[in-house]
């Protein structure tokens, strides 16, 4: 083995791998603020069905977020397990979660009222979001030894 080898040339060995497959910290913590991003967008979203009732096409809303709120918890779950295809869902998720809540923010401010969990959604979703894109690379290296070792045939059920 050349010591000397440009990066990426030089074979694996299994404890590398093993190694490289845990989810690191970055992968943990954006996964946890992608989670705590898709709770409060989906409290947002009961607290709005809990507080007021809303006629025409807007009493769609509040279930619109609470489904993104749902799914966004879903999304950060995959990336906190450090799955590459889980950050990229991570990341259209918390943008289309700012995109909403921000929307939403706008429109129920502008009908009087006034909720925490409504003005703190689009922040906390933009920054899972943006965490999410750091993790991404992370969570390609570890799928990727991952996919290296199962190919040798060892399973770590990660």
């Amino acid at each position: 083995m050349n010591p000397y080898a440009a990066p990426g040339t030089r074979p694996h060995s299994a404890e590398e791998d093993i190694a490289a497959a845990t989810p690191p910290v970055i992968a943990r913590i954006a996964g946890g603020l992608v989670a705590l991003a898709g709770i409060v967008v989906a409290l947002t979203g009961v607290q709005t069905l809990a507080m007021v009732t809303i006629r025409g096409p807007l009493a769609l809303v509040p279930y619109v977020l609470a489904l993104l709120g749902v799914i966004e918890i879903a999304a950060g779950t995959l990336v906190f397990r450090a799955r590459g295809w889980g950050a990229i869902a991570a990341v259209g998720t918390s943008f289309v979660s700012v995109l909403a809540s921000g929307f939403w923010l706008l429109v129920s401010m502008g009908h009087g009222l006034l909720s925490l969990y409504a003005l703190a959604s689009p922040c906390v979703s933009l920054v899972g979001g943006i965490m999410a894109v750091v993790a991404m690379g992370p969570c390609e290296r570890a799928s990727a030894a991952r996919r290296r070792l199962r190919e040798q045939g060892m399973d770590l059920g990660i």
